[in-house]
């Protein structure tokens, strides 16, 4: 039960898939029938297929500097960036185009920014209401599977000894330890009223205040409403909150998402209010972000899935290679048993390489298809996510 949102500029939306994907003329919009909760009419550019959604004042260079840090919490003064010119291109793979002005403008809602608002959402997520979040839930085609998204959703550091990247798997809890088991959370929205439950990941930004998540996560999709009392936990595990409670006080998506509710663009981010005066940053680090990567580096999926033997108090990983979305998206493809809770989690590519834990993030967790339990589909981070975090880091 998770929402998405889609609003790229159709010069974008055929740049960045053309160039992604390099098979153009794919997109087909399937026949009729809805999601839910959200009310995505299926994807553009998908087949129909039922699926189940897995719920700046210096310049553009060090921006994106930043983006590939070193991770560790930091006390270094921040400051902004401003997008004047064409993105630059340290992540840039090989199916990478360039996007150049005028930029699409992303689709941003504000949350909480007085003490009073953020003290209200404090109080509203008890522990009673978090356990009854829901988690996204399949919604059923008699014809052909469409995709829909898996909702809803982690762990600490204790305990736990930082060794090399964890094994092959479909699914098991993450007890390896390191930067993952605090910048990992469970993510928790409201949206017409119903609460939801994710997974998000803190990653680097020279504000020190971003996460990245599903887009469904914090907008209905296709022309619909934001999502509200967004907070998040970051190295939840069994209940408890080591790091605490972070409230968001902006949330984007891609307008892609947000307008036309395309998974291949189910992507967002959030700001974060400070806690004490500190950045979320400062307190549990970040994992470096990359866009336009070859898609057949192996990757690490993290979440807090609370659907069938999972329960969302526990980090779970799968880890393997990717492969390619039958139904011909730009998405990559997971063997993971996942459930809905783990939308929004991170893929990670280059896990262990710069430290116990840290990897690059070049995507995040966004469907099932309703046929295929057994495997999990994460957002590609082409140049369209790559804008969306430039821009977002800026507001």
């Amino acid at each position: 039960m998770l929402l998405c949102a889609l609003v790229v500029a159709e010069c974008e939306h055929t740049d960045d898939h053309e160039a992604d994907r390099g098979r153009p003329g794919r997109h087909r919009r399937p026949p009729g029938g809805r999601l839910r909760p959200g009310r995505s009419p299926g994807r553009r550019g998908r087949t129909a297929a039922a699926a189940v959604i897995l719920c700046t004042l210096a310049s553009i260079p060090s921006l994106a500097a930043a983006a590939t840090g070193s991770g560790q919490p930091t006390t270094q003064p921040r400051t902004g960036s401003v997008l004047t010119r064409e993105l630059p291109g340290p992540f840039s793979g090989r199916y990478s185009v360039p996007l150049a002005p005028p930029y699409a403008e992303p689709l941003s809602a504000p949350v909480a920014s007085t003490d009073e608002e953020q003290a209200r959402i404090h109080a509203y997520w008890s522990y009673e209401r978090r356990t009854r979040a829901q988690a996204a839930v399949p919604a059923g085609r008699d014809d052909k599977p469409r995709p829909s998204r898996l909702d809803g959703p982690t762990a600490t550091d204790r305990a736990q000894r930082p060794t090399g990247p964890p094994p092959a798997s479909t699914g098991a809890p993450y007890t390896h330890g390191g930067l993952v088991t605090r910048t990992v959370g469970r993510l928790f929205t409201t949206i017409r009223g119903i609460d939801y439950a994710c997974s998000a990941t803190v990653v680097s930004s020279l504000g020190g205040d971003l996460a990245v998540t599903a887009g469904h996560c914090l907008h209905e999709g296709a022309g619909g409403v934001f999502s509200t009392n967004v907070a998040f936990m970051p190295g939840y595990a069994d209940g408890s909150l080591p790091y605490g409670l972070w409230t968001a006080r902006r949330i984007t998506v891609t307008p892609a998402w947000g307008l036309r509710g395309d998974f291949d663009y189910d992507a967002g981010f959030i700001l974060f209010n400070t806690r004490g005066g500190r950045h979320i940053q400062d307190v549990v680090g970040a994992q470096r972000i990359a866009f336009n990567q070859p898609r057949t580096s192996a990757q690490y999926a993290f979440g807090y899935p609370r659907i069938g033997q999972y329960d969302g108090e526990r980090l779970i990983y799968c880890a393997g290679s990717p492969s390619a979305d039958p139904y011909g998206t730009a998405s990559l493809g997971l063997a993971c048993d996942m459930t809905g809770g783990a939308s929004g989690g991170p893929l990670m590519v280059g896990l262990g390489r710069a430290g116990p834990g840290v990897g690059w993030v070049d995507s995040v967790v966004s469907y099932a298809y309703a046929g295929d339990a057994e495997t999990i589909y994460g957002t590609y981070f082409g140049r369209a996510i790559e804008l969306l975090y430039y821009q977002s880091a800026e507001l």
